[in-house]
Formats: C-alpha cells, sequence, structure tokens
C-alpha cells in the first residue's frame, strides 16, 4: 500500500509540488501563530504548588491618627490586638486554618529576590518569602514537605531561635544535587542559614511557573510588618457561602483597637488580578484571538484544497474498484498520500523556521532573561525540546486540517461504482 502511495505521488509530482509549497509556507506561519499559545497556556495551567482554592486574603490595616476612635497605643498593645484578630478568624465557623503574612507573600508584588552561596557552589539568585513562627503558615497555604523532611506543623513551628531557611525540592536540586539539602547551610551577605526542610516546588507567581523559592522565619511579630491574614476554609465549607456570611461579621466584628479589616478576596481572585495587572491576560486573550482566527482560515483554505484536489480523481478511484479494491483501501490511500505529503512539508518548513529560531531564539515566555535560563528547568527552556515539542503541535494541527479535506471526498468516491466513476469521467 505504502510502495502504492508514493508511487502515486511521484506521478502527480508537478501538482504536488504546488500542494507541498502551500503546506510549507503554512507550517511556517502556523509555527509563529501556535508557539505563543502554548507556551502562556502551559504557565498559567501549571499548578502553583499550594491549594489557592480554599484561601481568602484578609487586608488588615490600622486607622490614622486623625480617624473617629483612634487611640496612642503601644507595640505591646498593637500585637495585642494583631493576635485577637487572627484568635477570631481562627475561631470563625468554617475556617480550618489562619496565619499572618508579611508584605511578602506568594503572587504579591512585594516577593523578593536574594543572592546565596551553598557551600562549595557559585552564588545563585531565588525569591524569597517570610512568615511568622508558630502560626500555622505552611498549613494554611497547603504547602506539602518533601519526602523526609519535617512535616508542615513542625515548619511552621521552628523554634524562635532558629535562624533558618525552608527551600524548595528545585532549590535544593540546584544547591545540593547530590543529596539531601535538610541540615545543611546557604550563606547570605556574612550570614548562615542553615536548611530546616524542604517543601514541593512553588510557583511564586502563577505566570512564570515554577521557581526556587525560600520561606524565611520571623519569630516576631510588629505593627509594621503584618499586612495581611490568610484563611483556609474547610474542605465542605464553600467559598461564595463562606463571603456571604463573613464579610457582614467582619465590618461589624473584627476591629480591635486601631486594627480593622478592609476586604476579604479569594486567593484565585488575586491571582487573576495579578495576572490581568502583568498583562498576561490580555496577551494570551490576544494570542488565542489570533489562533483560532488563523485555525479557521487555515483550515477552509488547506481543506477546501485538498477536498478539490481529491474530488478530482473519481476516475482513478473507478480504476481501483474495477481491480476489487475494497472502499477503505481507496480511502486509506488517498489519506496516507495526504499523510506522507503533509509530513515531508511540515519538516521542509520546520528546518527553514529553525535556521530563524537558531539566530533569534524561541518564545520561553514573558519572564525570560538569562537568569531563568539559568536556573530555570524543563522543556520550556530546552531549546530542541521546545522546538520539538512545539513542533509536534503544529504538524498534529495540519495533519488534522488535512485529513479532514481528504477523508469525507475520498469516502465518497470510493464508494461510488466502478461503471459510474469511468462513465462520469
Amino acid at each position: 500500500m505504502w510502495k502504492l502511495i508514493l508511487k502515486n505521488l511521484w506521478s502527480r509530482r508537478k501538482r504536488n509540488g504546488w500542494l507541498m509549497a502551500e503546506l510549507v509556507l503554512v507550517s511556517i506561519v502556523t509555527w509563529v501563530i501556535i508557539e505563543p499559545v502554548i507556551v502562556n497556556n502551559y504557565y498559567t495551567g501549571m499548578p502553583n504548588g499550594y491549594d489557592s482554592d480554599r484561601l481568602v486574603l484578609v487586608e488588615l490595616s490600622q486607622l490614622d491618627s486623625r480617624a473617629p476612635g483612634y487611640a496612642d497605643m503601644t507595640e505591646e498593645q498593637l500585637v495585642e490586638d494583631l493576635l485577637r484578630l487572627k484568635d477570631r478568624v481562627k475561631t470563625y465557623p468554617g475556617v480550618e486554618h489562619a496565619t499572618f503574612l508579611s508584605w511578602a507573600y506568594l503572587n504579591s508584588s512585594g516577593n523578593g529576590m536574594r543572592p546565596v552561596q551553598p557551600d562549595s557552589v557559585n552564588m545563585l539568585f531565588y525569591n524569597y518569602v517570610e512568615y511568622f513562627v508558630g502560626h500555622e503558615f505552611f498549613e494554611t497555604y497547603g504547602i506539602q514537605p518533601s519526602p523526609g523532611t519535617p512535616s508542615a506543623e513542625e515548619l511552621s513551628a521552628l523554634s524562635a531561635g532558629h535562624f533558618g531557611t525552608v527551600i524548595t525540592r528545585d532549590m535544593a536540586d540546584l544547591c545540593y544535587p547530590d543529596g539531601d539539602a535538610t541540615g545543611k547551610y546557604l550563606h547570605y551577605d556574612g550570614d548562615t542559614l542553615s536548611i530546616a526542610g524542604v517543601v514541593e516546588p512553588i510557583s511564586i507567581y502563577s505566570v512564570r511557573g515554577n521557581t526556587p523559592v525560600g520561606f524565611h522565619p520571623q519569630s516576631k511579630i510588629s505593627s509594621g510588618n503584618v499586612s495581611n491574614l490568610l484563611v483556609r476554609l474547610n474542605p465542605e465549607e464553600s467559598m461564595d457561602a463562606f463571603l456571604h456570611r463573613f464579610r457582614p461579621w467582619m465590618a461589624k466584628e473584627m476591629r480591635v483597637g486601631n486594627w480593622l479589616c478592609r476586604s476579604a478576596t479569594p486567593y484565585t481572585t488575586l491571582i487573576e488580578n495579578m495576572e490581568y495587572a502583568y498583562g498576561v491576560t490580555n496577551k494570551i486573550r490576544l494570542n488565542l484571538a489570533l489562533a483560532v482566527f488563523f485555525l479557521v482560515n487555515l483550515c477552509l483554505g488547506v481543506t477546501g484544497t485538498f477536498w478539490m484536489q481529491t474530488r478530482k480523481r473519481t476516475e482513478e478511484a473507478g480504476v481501483m474498484r474495477a481491480f476489487g479494491a475494497m472502499p477503505r483501501h481507496v480511502t486509506g490511500i488517498l489519506l496516507g498520500e495526504g499523510v506522507v505529503l503533509t509530513t515531508v512539508s511540515s519538516f521542509i518548513g520546520f528546518v527553514i523556521y529553525l535556521q530563524y529560531a537558531a539566530v533569534n531564539g524561541l518564545d520561553y515566555g514573558m519572564w525570560y532573561n538569562e537568569m531563568t535560563k539559568i536556573y530555570y528547568h524543563g522543556w520550556m527552556y530546552n531549546f530542541w525540546l521546545h522546538f520539538a515539542v512545539v513542533s509536534a503541535y503544529v504538524l498534529a494541527i495540519l495533519l488534522a486540517v488535512v485529513s479532514i479535506g481528504i477523508y469525507i471526498p475520498a469516502r465518497r468516491i470510493s464508494r461510488i461504482a466502478p461503471v459510474d466513476a469511468l462513465r462520469d469521467e
């Protein structure tokens, strides 16, 4: 069968040459249109590494000194009122865990970057997040410890005098690829940080994918380093029902001294707002709209071309039927020709585009830079693997479009009686 397919392609080489030229051009254009869609949706589709669906961010604020009800308070009194606020939230029906957040937390604009140097390893940069010891930070976020490391409860309850850090597994692999990082050290600005534990990979921003992250314990709470309360709901609690009850209650009951709660926002909304603010949402929508528009025109153009070419081969189908070919064999031969022609043309287009990509690079996303190239891993940042994955998507799309354009008319002409086919011609 394949021998006959190749003979048919060669015998029609002049006509197939134009089809190949069209498919080569289409494969290159499809590559350019589809790549950013794949890249951006890959990032936003990656798991964040923590359970954001049951999280509510409660924004804290202090009264202005000119506001009614303001009272002069000592730092100790302000901290006591903060703890009372947290206790009220934690005992509210439907709440499973609650923790304080500083100015730097996951998916916030306050995340920082810090250089550290593992033992006998070159300096590397990582994102760091501060958390308060003894306040259920890891349980509230739902961050999972890696095998062989202390539990989430133990990591959240580090002793006040423990000057250490908790790092993600991808950071541990960068620092100590030959063994367990727990109990080893990182050197930062003249200080030595002991690694208290390792947790599963985290996306500090939903638009960046997994990144090296370190969680630094803070033993002391002050009125100046707490900005929010993070609340985790019970598994059976509905987010909408909870907020419907909680927000009116918060407005009445969540004012203690000079402290009050301004808003309660689902964490998923926080993530969506961050993606929108950084332009990721608009970029994805634009790329997706362009891709849909192009693919619709691609289907109409390429499918129509192969549809007409296949309909013109009624006489040839009649000859094959006269020699005993079954309808499925006729359809299979015509489809096989399309598959071979599309595959060869696509590979030619990929080779041509590879020359451009080798000089100008691929689309690694809006956050890509030289630091990303060094510290981030996965198929996205491997040139050849990235090129192969996107090429596979493009080839699959073209094969589907061409197959549709061939199969429908091929199925019809393969069932025509040989006498009728030859008479019509």
